[in-house]
Parts: structure tokens; C-alpha cells; sequence
């Protein structure tokens, strides 16, 4: 064990597709544990969404990052046998299936209790293992519509609900689940067992929106919507600038700034009450004028004012800023079938290092004949499992 990769030495079985399931069990692959990506014979169905090819999608490649890959038939009775193997040996079970699906192919937490009660157990579902919604499919936008985030990020031109197209709700519940894993590891070592962990995406979708849910209830349903005014993004002459007048005290050198010193001197709009009260006219006023000029301009009147602002990047322009550089925010690595690809250096992980097993991700079934020989298979064995479909590898090797 050691600070960079302390969860070596884990074996994590990874059943779940898309992206929630799966992040968390990247997350614990970069930090070191072993982690076997279980995939149906087509795959994750996550390798049929986004850029790529060959089954290798961007998707597919950013949240299976370090894993190792078997691909079998959970149908067959072979492919259960395989699975029950599998669990049997692993610290970690990551499943994301409907409610009860689990419970009809054997797979549940009580059963491989049974086997294994050292288990940490993850179960993902969309609306929680209870409820009237409970065996309703649900992703990252129908979460983001449900638990109102969608509500809350009405656009300022057409006042219409917009979705993050960045899947934040699986994303976060992929790294809350993450979190939860980890403590039920770092408890197993006095307590000597495993635990069942519910997590969903109502919980993850909600955990991003905790300030806002407090803020509507405590302004009786009319949420203050934030801490600064102005703030938000503007069209400039070549572009978009995003700012946030923070504090009351910054109020007059904007107004400077945007040459409407009178404003400065208006005692109604001294305060972020006042402001607000006059929300419209003060975003129209700023609209005309930001239009004017081109967007470096602003920014330089903006960072000598004290303003927090910055310029609306294009992914190019991020990849290209010399600050990204500068914090080696991202790794490029080969991966099969697409070449390099870049993937972030994330909050205190271990940086990537090229071309490494935890800067790949495996094609389906990459791994199938290492794992089966893990598990005691012999070579015969391994042919007659791929003879008889039940367990299946690449077709042919990647590409470059």
C-alpha cells in the first residue's frame, strides 16, 4: 500500500454500464485496485454512444480508464457460474441494474452474502431502491429535469429550462459512490465485513444542488439565485465574457468600467437587494455595452477593476492555454482503435503516466483469457468456453 495507489492489492468486479456505475469503478482503479469490467458480448452499452470507433467511444474510454475487461454471456448458466466465481473473489461488486434484477439472476447482496460476506456491495439505481419511481429508467438529463436543475438553469435569452450537456449528474454520483466505497473499505479493517451501499442518481443530482435546495426553501420559493449581481455571461464584440460583480464594493468600478458613472451614484443600486430589485434594466444596460468592444478588452478593464472574469473558451482554447499546461492538467494516451486521446489529471490521484495500463481502457474482452486462467481455467477449457459462446475476446488485435 502506498499514498499514490493505496487500494492496491483490491479486486473490484464491475458489472454496471454507462457512466455512474463505471466512473466509481475507474476512480478505484486509479487508485490501484484491480478492476474487471464485466461486459455483455456487445458491451457496456456505453461503447455505442459518443465519438470513437471499434467499440472504443469516448464514453467508454473515459470512465473505464485502468480497468481490464471479460465478456460473457450472463444468460448462460456457464456465464453465471463465471460471474459467481468473480464475486466470490472480490473485495468490491459495482452492479447498476433496474431494482429486483439483481434478486432474479442471483446476484443480489443477501445471496453473495452468502459467499462472500467481506462484499462492499454497490448498487446504482436512477430513483433509489424505494418509491414509486423505483423501477423507473433514468439517466443523467432525466434527473437533471426531475430534481429541478433543469428549472434552475433557464437561459437568459430564451427563459427556457437547458440541460448540462456534461452529464454532471453521473459524474457526481459516480464520485459520491466512489467516496462511499473507499469508507466501507477503510472500515472493513476493524469491523472485518463488508457492507450494501444504495446509490442513486436522485441523491447525486440533489448533492450538486444542496445550496440552491437550501437557498429556495429559506427565500420562501423564490430563490435570491446567488451572491452576486451582475453576474453571468455576456456577447462581446468577438465573443463571450463570464463575470461576477462578488461584493457591493465592486459595483462602482464597474459601472466606471462600463461608462455609466451615474449608476455608481444611484443609491438604489448601491446594494445586491437593490440591484436585484432592478435585475432587467441593469443586464440590458450591461448587454449594450459589452457588445461593443471585443472580449480581451474586458477582460483587462475587468482584472484591473478587481472583477472576477474570464472568457468563454472553446474546448481548443482550453486545451491550447498555456495555464493548462502549466498544471499538466492532462495526460495524452494511445488508446486502441481511435490513437491519443487527452484524459485529466484529477484531484488527488496519481498523475498518469502514458501509455501505462491506468491510462488504458480495454476493448471488450480484452482480458478475457488472462481472467479465466486467473480463475484456473486451462487453455482447453478457455477454447471450449469461446466455442460454445459463452465467453468472448477482441475479433482481431487494435489498431496501430
Amino acid at each position: 500500500m502506498s499514498h499514490e495507489f493505496p487500494l492496491e492489492g483490491i479486486r473490484v468486479v464491475d458489472a454496471s454500464q454507462g457512466i455512474a456505475g463505471p466512473s466509481a469503478g475507474m476512480l478505484l482503479a486509479q487508485y490501484g485496485a484491480d478492476v474487471i469490467k464485466v461486459e455483455p458480448r456487445e458491451g457496456d452499452w456505453s461503447r455505442s454512444l459518443t465519438a470513437g470507433a471499434s467499440a472504443m467511444t469516448s464514453m467508454a474510454i473515459a470512465n473505464n480508464l485502468g480497468k481490464r475487461s471479460i465478456a460473457f454471456d450472463l444468460k448462460h448458466p456457464q456465464g453465471a457460474q463465471l460471474l459467481r466465481q468473480l464475486a466470490s473473489r472480490a473485495d468490491v461488486f459495482i452492479e447498476n441494474f433496474r431494482t429486483g434484477v439483481m434478486e432474479r439472476l442471483g446476484f443480489d447482496y443477501a445471496r453473495m452474502c452468502a459467499y462472500n460476506p467481506n462484499v462492499v456491495y454497490l448498487s446504482v439505481t436512477g430513483f433509489g431502491q424505494r418509491g414509486p419511481m423505483r423501477q423507473q429508467p433514468a439517466t443523467d438529463a432525466i434527473l437533471q429535469a426531475f430534481s429541478g436543475m433543469m428549472g434552475v438553469n433557464k437561459g437568459r435569452e430564451d427563459g427556457l429550462p437547458h440541460r448540462l450537456e456534461c452529464w454532471p449528474v453521473d459524474i457526481a454520483s459516480g464520485v459520491y459512490a466512489f467516496q462511499a466505497v473507499a469508507m466501507a473499505l477503510y472500515a472493513r479493517r476493524d469491523s472485518g465485513r463488508g457492507r450494501y451501499i444504495d446509490a442513486s442518481l436522485l441523491q447525486g443530482s440533489i448533492g450538486l444542488q444542496t445550496v440552491r435546495v437550501v437557498d429556495h426553501v429559506l427565500a420562501g420559493g423564490a430563490s435570491a439565485g446567488g451572491g452576486a449581481f451582475p453576474v453571468g455571461t455576456f456577447r462581446t464584440a468577438d465573443g463571450w465574457v463570464n463575470l461576477s460583480v462578488l461584493k457591493d464594493a465592486l459595483w462602482p468600478p464597474f459601472c466606471r468600467m462600463i461608462g455609466r458613472p451615474d449608476m455608481a451614484d444611484d443609491p438604489s443600486l448601491a446594494t445586491l437587494a437593490g440591484r436585484r430589485a432592478r435585475a432587467a434594466e441593469v443586464m440590458q444596460i450591461a448587454n449594450e455595452v459589452f457588445c461593443r468592444r471585443p472580449t480581451e478588452h474586458w477582460c483587462a478593464e475587468m482584472r484591473a477593476a478587481g472583477i472576477l472574469n474570464e472568457r468563454v473558451n472553446t474546448y481548443d482554447d482550453m486545451l491550447a492555454h498555456p495555464q493548462t499546461e502549466a498544471v499538466g492538467l492532462f495526460t495524452w494516451s494511445e488508446q486502441a482503435a481511435v490513437g491519443r486521446v487527452p484524459h485529466p489529471n484529477l484531484p488527488g490521484v496519481q498523475p498518469l503516466e502514458p501509455d501505462t495500463p491506468r491510462a488504458r481502457a480495454p476493448r471488450i474482452g480484452e482480458h478475457t483469457r488472462v481472467i479465466l486462467a486467473e480463475l484456473g481455467y486451462d487453455e482447453a477449457a478457455v477454447r471450449r468456453l469461446l466455442d460454445q459462446a459463452v465467453v468472448f475476446e477482441p475479433a482481431q488485435a487494435p489498431a496501430g
